[in-house]
């Protein structure tokens, strides 16, 4: 069924007379467009449009308006931060850009959902149980649910839904890769009625669009992706927010899970859980949560970490957690996202980190990043006894710390095998605190500018230290070990290619355009990383 009939049909189902014209202006769902390649300075709602999720348009034939989506207007979002002190200071998430363009890179991500075989129909304000058709849809969501086969798509009028819903078990099917089930549910809202999670899908080749999940403070999740038998689902533009249990639950046995599009807020975010595989999540804008943005592992030792998690072009901010936390995973990727305003908490100054790599976790690739306002932005493992995290790369982020004055940027606790390069790190006071016990650490090709202390290293050496480059003054101080040294003398000494360099900055906020020194070649070659030219160049920007 066409966008133009669907928006017909959910409108016959709601009783309501709107125009040919008015119908499709509703429904029609447009890939995203190009964005433009200068954002608006200090503008949060510079976001692509795909990543931040459509929510529902109140019009008079919208019954669910009594529990509109609670949204922050954008001029209160760009000044706000954790701290209640610092909105006069922070003036939203700033620009930054690579040779021009916004970094990280954002581009737009289609899900492709294909055109139904067979169109069936539910409403709340059905008169009787129904049959599934326009006419006479479904009143009774939960057997809507389970009566559709493969190639089924579900249109969910207009309404509110109490429950704990579930498509799984023998009254449920599979869809299949040519034939999937699917659940749009625009104008929908599915609320809790405390039993159990809202939606719980435990079956193959289901797709969700637009699913309004309201869970108004309960305790319990609010959609559910788990089992060996829900592989290949899709979850687009759909909202989930306000409660005190996980939005979202990616959980044992659940393959091939991707998440785009979608708004996840005032929740406990989103949950990746021990044995769940090939989870994906891209271009969502998730924020202002109760915990952290996004958990991936934590389950009992001996479990079967999750494996393979992907997070792409997310914009993530403000939680009360780390954004990220990854307790423990066999394969992440984390690339392209935006994070900001991680601060410690004002009464119990806990909190404040950006992002955390755990002791369980191995083979973690963090690229094309940035991090602003976090009082710490990569945690990677953890003081005291227990394996750290195994084979971490950092590279190509941007940093920065404008706020405190007691920030670090990256600090390794624990690990083997952890590489940090070709980062900039702007106004951080501490950019590398490496603790003693790690190994195989490498710091290289890396800008740092305008630190308060160049380095906290242990006193053995690691496995490379090289052609780093510091914005400061000649008497930048470094650590190593228990004592304190010159910078500039000691990497003169003990690091080739790095150097303490007085003025070097951004021009313009542009990673690809550094003043100070030339950039290109100057760096050192890393196993495993591609470069252009005779060497590779220090920072961000490869040319």
């Amino acid at each position: 069924m066409r966008a133009r009939d669907l928006a017909a049909a959910v409108a016959m189902i709601a009783c309501a007379r709107i125009t040919h014209a008015q119908a499709a202006a509703a429904t029609r769902t447009p890939t995203p467009a190009a964005q433009s390649a200068k954002p608006t300075p200090n503008n949060p709602s510079e976001n692509p449009e795909d990543i931040r999720a459509r929510l529902p348009r109140p019009t008079p034939l919208d019954t669910e308006t009594k529990f509109p989506p609670p949204q922050q207007p954008p001029d209160k979002e760009a000044i706000e931060s954790n701290a209640p002190g610092e909105p006069d200071k922070l003036g939203g998430e700033r620009p930054v850009l690579l040779d021009g363009k916004p970094f990280p890179e954002r581009r737009p991500y289609d899900p492709k959902f294909p055109d139904a075989k067979r169109t069936r129909f539910a409403s709340a304000e059905a008169k009787d149980a129904g049959d599934g058709t326009l006419e006479h849809p479904w009143r009774d969501l939960q057997h809507a649910l389970c009566a559709l086969e493969p190639g089924d798509r579900l249109v969910v009028a207009s309404g509110i839904y109490t429950g704990a819903f579930r498509a799984g078990g023998g009254a449920c099917r599979d869809g299949s890769a040519d034939a999937p089930i699917q659940v749009f549910a625009r104008h929908a809202f599915l609320k809790s009625d405390g039993s159990g999670a809202v939606l719980t899908v435990e079956k193959a080749h289901w797709q969700l669009w637009e699913v309004q999940i309201a869970l108004l403070d309960s305790a319990v999740p609010g959609l559910v992706i788990r089992g060996t038998g829900a592989h290949d689902v899709a979850i687009d533009q759909t909202h989930i927010y306000e409660g005190n249990g996980p939005a979202l639950v990616m959980a044992a046995g659940a393959a091939r899970v991707t998440v785009s599009n979608c708004h996840i807020h005032q929740s406990k975010g989103i949950r990746i859980e021990d044995g769940a595989s090939e989870v994906t999540l891209v271009n969502n804008h998730i924020h202002h949560n109760r915990a952290s943005s996004l958990t991936v592992g934590g389950g009992p030792a001996g479990s079967p970490a999750p494996r393979s998690v992907t997070v792409l072009g997310n914009r993530i901010h403000n939680d009360r957690a780390p954004g990220i936390e990854l307790a423990r995973c066999d394969g992440a990727t984390i690339q392209r996202n935006r994070l900001s305003n991680y601060r410690p908490d004002e009464d119990d100054k806990t909190g404040g980190t950006a992002v955390v790599v755990g002791g369980g976790c191995r083979g973690v690739t963090f690229e094309s990043n940035s991090i602003m306002e976090a009082s710490a932005a990569l945690q990677i493992g953890a003081e005291g006894p227990g394996p750290g995290p195994e084979s971490v790369t950092v590279t190509r982020n941007y940093l920065e710390n404008r706020l405190t004055t007691d920030a670090t940027a990256v600090a390794v606790s624990s690990g083997r095998n952890v590489r940090i390069v070709n980062n900039v790190v702007d106004r951080y006071a501490e950019p590398f605190r490496v603790a003693a016990g790690t190994s195989g650490v490498t710091v290289a090709n890396n800008l740092v500018i305008e630190p308060t202390v160049a380095f906290l290293l242990p006193p053995e050496p690691l496995a490379l230290f090289a052609a780093n480059v510091f914005g400061g003054q000649a008497g930048l101080p470094g650590r190593v070990g228990t004592g304190q040294v010159v910078a500039s003398e000691w990497l003169a000494a003990h690091s080739p290619g790095s150097r303490v360099i007085q003025g070097v900055d951004l021009e313009e906020g542009d990673l690809g355009r550094v003043r100070g020194f030339a950039t290109a070649d100057a760096g050192h070659p890393v196993e495993g990383l591609a470069f252009q030219g005779r060497a590779p160049d220090v920072g961000v920007a490869e040319k």
